[in-house]
């Protein structure tokens, strides 16, 4: 199978004065739809380039509607409102006449505060240098997945029956993904729904699962990428009658916190 890398995917195949189309290949497939983070990351892309937002991205919220498949995606975006400080911009991923994916990014201009309560840094776990990359399952993990380098800190493999509801993994795209400011912060929302839901990895076979919402709060500029592992803490608060609460730290590689992340997950298990 070809592999598209993630700064050629998310590049426009096409575009107008009110949309952008996508092409997604097989090789960014999660099951039946495309990667999360790879949707989101096609709505940010939208919002910049059709609206001409320049303010910070400060919250990203999406809820993943019905599975977006192969082939080319429209992406559409509009204001729905721009104040002073804060814009709100709607995105829309469209196969047909269909709405499959809803985003609204939250965009706001720094201001002066008395109130400044920097986030606590958690001590790192081991690695990443030292652990063993997880392989490829080809067939067996979803085709996104060969797009990024993990290693498992803390927490079990999917499917091993773990009985810790968290996991800490170090990952990084194995692709390189721009240097400019916008290349960074499309790669970060790449990135941070990558890492699988720490319930996969309580279940002893192969199940389906799915996320419905995710929500990302951007605490600083994102960084380039480079040569460094991330790292992404993840925890699951409640998982109850097939859902499941769940929230992560995205750490940077000076080990200085850059995201939040909390996601309404579905298990059929």
């Amino acid at each position: 199978m070809s592999t598209t890398p993630f700064s050629a995917i998310v590049t426009p195949a096409a575009q107008s004065a009110d949309a952008l189309v996508f092409h997604i290949t097989d090789d960014w497939l999660q099951g039946r739809s495309s990667f999360g983070g790879l949707q989101s990351a096609f709505a940010l892309v939208a919002m910049r380039k059709l609206t001409g937002v320049s303010s910070p991205l400060r919250v990203l919220q999406t809820t993943f509607i019905a599975p977006v498949g192969g082939g080319d995606v429209t992406v559409t975006a509009r204001t729905l409102r721009a104040g002073k400080s804060v814009t709100h911009i709607e995105a829309r991923l469209m196969q047909g006449e269909d709405t499959l994916c809803l985003v609204v990014g939250i965009f706001g201009a720094a201001r002066e505060s008395v109130i400044a309560v920097p986030m606590a840094v958690r001590d790192a776990p081991n690695g990443p240098e030292g652990l063993r990359d997880m392989p490829f399952a080809k067939g067996i993990a979803p085709n996104f997945t060969q797009h990024f380098q993990w290693r498992w800190a803390t927490g079990g493999w999917p499917y091993c029956g773990s009985s810790e509801p968290f996991t800490r993994i170090w990952l990084k795209h194995r692709e390189p993904a721009g240097s400019t400011t916008f290349d960074a912060e499309v790669a970060l929302v790449g990135l941070a729904d990558a890492v699988p839901s720490p319930a996969l990895s309580m279940m002893k076979t192969p199940k389906a699962s799915s996320s419905l919402t995710w929500t990302l709060e951007l605490l600083r500029d994102a960084p380039a990428q480079g040569e460094g592992f991330w790292r992404i803490d993840s925890d699951i608060h409640q998982a109850k009658d097939g859902y499941v609460a769940q929230t992560a730290t995205v750490v940077a590689p000076d080990n200085q916190p850059i995201a939040l992340s909390r996601q309404a997950v579905v298990v059929f298990a």
